[in-house]
């Protein structure tokens, strides 16, 4: 995600913080009283300046209005901004930026220019107390958890290895299996052509942090108090946002983790790459059954964006070098698939092709698609690495290798033949490539069509293992290997869809059929179904999944299907009302005998 992006939440989200920013108490009746700039003598055309944020440092993104004119700019890297060709006159400036208290003061222009103004901004009072009344959810189950895990039984001894390669806003069509005809990934293409790839496989969310604590979970981000857009580094600003508008910002440590339920089944475990499921104490890979972890805990974009060797900053924010992570994540992920005779789970959760984006310069300017297709192609020859270690294991173990993104493809990745991208809740924002590559176990080159989410791992590696799942709470996902063979078509009736801001479950889709509910979208575009923070909505949509690609609202030719789809979508939003977190009643001893 890109950090920037927060500012997207919601109508919501956007209308506090500009009323947060300057309520009618704060601003002035007359503007000549508002904290004015530090003007200088060196006049200037225009109106130019500088946003410097409380550590007295340029400060990028923050909003400068001309009031009661039609002009706006958002400061520069450096907190620099700029108006030129402005006629003589006196005008009110206002600058905002997420946090910290909006500011009012005059400037005047004579002859076409005016003094250089250096705004300090300060942060915002209303947040810094909404921040501290904040409270951390109180863990509910982790006694129950405790006594889950502490029941698990050694693994069989026959288990396989299990890989995960988990790309970081990889689009649909990025890959050349998937039809990309730019991007060249030999490596992903021979393990479809060995495996199976899975032409309707979803991310529970189109972003970062709820995608995450699906794959992990098993259960729809809801459930982990994780549906709202993205965990920040904890001190931030928009860490602090998120707790005065009441939201978490790290995974509750009740919540039963993959790694936690494989480490106690005796499986070596790892994460490579990126976690951004939390940084604090308790909240961290390590904590939450991982043996190892190399990498960041947050996204490219976050600062500081530091490289950890288990609990320790290996690689300061200053030295890291993005263009070599990919192959440094490489190397680590196989070292550790070599070091041990136990079987192992690898998590290599990728940085790219996350925004900004860096390839390695070893092969720069190779990719026909340019810098993005250069960077998805280093993805491609860390597959084919990781592949290449598995086939020349000595050992009689067999492996099992998932490739999958956390959501859809950003503005510069490929969507395919989908509607919508990233952060959207079209197709293109939560159905992403899937292949699966076991050759003792799974087909070659079979293609298979039915409809399964990113939460179907826990309940299938478990069942792969004969682990039964946890029995205080609702596990979403359901075991995907019979389909994955063949077996079935898929075992999900319907799957769900949650917005990347908000984080409320706004569609629902059957086998055939998506309904999409009125929402919030872009004002620009009337029938465009997507949060953002403008006032504006766009109707409820029915679309064919199997013979359209969300371009066309049939809901008035199909009224029975939309209202089967409304009532199983409204009674899914009742249960997440009723019982957000799925926990299931307990049974006391008197019930358990």
């Amino acid at each position: 995600m890109n950090g920037s992006d927060i500012v997207k939440i919601s109508a919501t989200f956007m209308i506090g913080l500009m009323t947060f920013g300057c309520t009618a108490m704060d601003r002035p009746a007359d503007a000549q009283n508002a904290p004015p700039g530090l003007a200088t003598p060196n006049a200037v055309e225009g109106i130019s300046g500088i946003v410097l944020g409380p550590a007295g440092a340029g400060i990028p993104n923050a909003s400068i209005v001309l009031q009661d004119t039609l002009l706006a700019d958002f400061s520069r890297p450096d907190g620099s901004f700029s108006f030129q060709g402005l006629p003589d006159e006196d005008y009110v400036v206002s600058v905002s930026r997420t946090g910290l208290r909006t500011q009012f003061f005059e400037v005047t222009v004579t002859d076409g220019k005016s003094s250089p103004i250096e705004v300090s901004m300060e942060p915002n009072p209303y947040f810094l107390k909404a921040a501290a009344d904040f409270e951390k959810a109180k863990p509910e189950r982790l006694a129950e958890k405790a006594d889950y895990l502490n029941e698990i039984s050694s693994r069989p001894a026959d288990a396989p290895n299990i890989v995960v390669i988990f790309f970081d806003d990889l689009g649909y069509g990025d890959i050349g299996v998937y039809g990309n005809r730019l991007i060249s990934t030999p490596h992903m293409d021979q393990l479809a052509a060995e495996g199976v790839r899975m032409t309707e496989f979803y991310s529970a969310s189109p972003v970062c942090t709820p995608s995450r604590a699906a794959l992990m979970t098993g259960r729809y981000p809801s459930r982990a108090l994780a549906a709202n857009h993205v965990f920040f580094p904890s001190g931030s600003p928009v860490a602090m946002i998120r707790q005065a508008l009441g939201f978490q910002n790290a995974l509750p440590q009740d919540e039963i983790l993959l790694p936690e339920v494989l480490q106690r089944a005796g499986f070596r475990t790892a994460l490579i790459g990126k976690w951004h499921l939390g940084d604090e104490p308790g909240h961290k890979p390590n904590d939450l059954g991982f043996d190892r972890f190399f990498g960041a805990l947050y996204s490219n974009d976050m600062s500081p964006f530091e490289i950890y060797s288990d609990e320790n900053v290996v690689i300061p924010a200053d030295d890291v070098n993005q263009g070599e992570l990919t192959p440094a994540y490489s190397s680590e992920a196989i070292e550790f698939m070599q070091a041990g005779d136990a079987p192992y789970f690898l998590y290599f959760a990728h940085t790219f092709p996350h925004v900004p984006h860096f390839a390695d310069a070893t092969f720069s300017g190779a990719s026909a698609a340019g810098v993005y297709g250069d960077i998805v192609e280093d993805l491609d020859r860390s597959v084919g690495a990781i592949v290449d270690s598995v086939k020349s294991d000595s050992s009689d173990r067999e492996t099992l290798i998932i490739v999958t993104s956390d959501n859809g493809g950003d503005y510069l990745g490929s969507s395919g033949p989908l509607r919508g991208r990233k952060a959207e809740v079209f197709e293109g924002g939560m159905r992403v490539p899937m292949i699966a590559w076991w050759p003792e176990k799974l087909p070659a080159g079979e293609v298979r069509d039915g409809m399964a989410m990113n939460i179907d791992l826990f309940p299938t590696v478990l069942s792969m293992l004969g682990i039964q799942l946890p029995k205080d709470r609702v596990i979403d996902g359901e075991n995907i290997l019979p389909l994955l063979e063949g077996q079935e078509t898929t075992p999900h009736d319907h799957l769900f869809y949650t917005t990347a801001w908000d984080g409320e479950t706004v569609g629902v889709r059957n086998d055939e059929y998506k309904f999409l509910d009125r929402m919030t979208k872009r004002s620009v575009n009337a029938f465009h179904p997507h949060p953002s923070p403008f006032v504006s909505f766009a109707d409820q949509m029915l679309t064919d999944l199997v013979r359209d690609n969300e371009a066309h609202n049939v809901i008035e030719k199909h009224p029975e299907i939309a209202a089967e789809l409304i009532e199983r979508l409204e009674r899914r939003r009742s249960d997440l009302e009723d019982n957000v977190r799925g926990w299931l009643p307990l049974m006391d001893a008197e019930d358990a005998n």
